[in-house]
């Protein structure tokens, strides 16, 4: 008899269920519910990533970008990146960079919630991914942002939030 992965192990008979209908029911979930389940999912992914096969990545990917926020406070609560992550010293004029670069000019493959979530796992971000995904969208650089990135102009305070 094979031996059930961890994974598989999250659900009834070893059998991951459609990615769309576990969605649907982790919604109808209690929050509490929900999100007891999403750790125990993100937890084994992390042990077990390597050896996962293809189906089961494809899932666990799925469930992350159902619910992106979920996620991020995740890897900021309860792992490491939520201590090591990088605080910037010019935020908005990160921002407006990631706007410059991801957003001018941007196809249908650029994923701004996706950019965000990134952002906000890494860097010392106090905004929600839907909130920080708005700003990379709207967030214009101005002539003198360019300047600054060149070195011709000294950074003045008011970039710090």
């Amino acid at each position: 008899m094979k031996k059930r992965n961890k994974f598989e192990a999250l659900f009834p008979n070893g059998k991951l269920p459609d990615v769309d209908e576990f969605n649907r029911s982790l919604d109808a979930m209690s929050e509490d519910g929900r999100k007891r389940l999403r750790e125990k999912i993100y937890k084994i992914s992390f042990i077990t990533w390597s050896v996962l096969p293809d189906y089961q990545r494809n899932f666990i990917e799925e469930v992350i970008i159902h619910d992106r926020q979920a996620y991020a406070d995740f890897m900021q609560q309860k792992t490491v990146m939520g201590h090591i992550r990088y605080t910037l010293r010019y935020p908005t004029l990160f921002i407006r960079m990631l706007h410059l670069i991801e957003a001018v000019e941007r196809t249908a493959k650029t994923s701004l919630s996706r950019l965000a979530m990134s952002v906000v796992i890494c860097f010392d971000f106090s905004e929600k991914i839907k909130t920080l995904s708005e700003k990379i969208s709207k967030e214009k650089t101005t002539p003198e942002d360019i300047l600054i990135l060149s070195g011709k102009t000294k950074i003045k305070d008011d970039y710090n939030g």
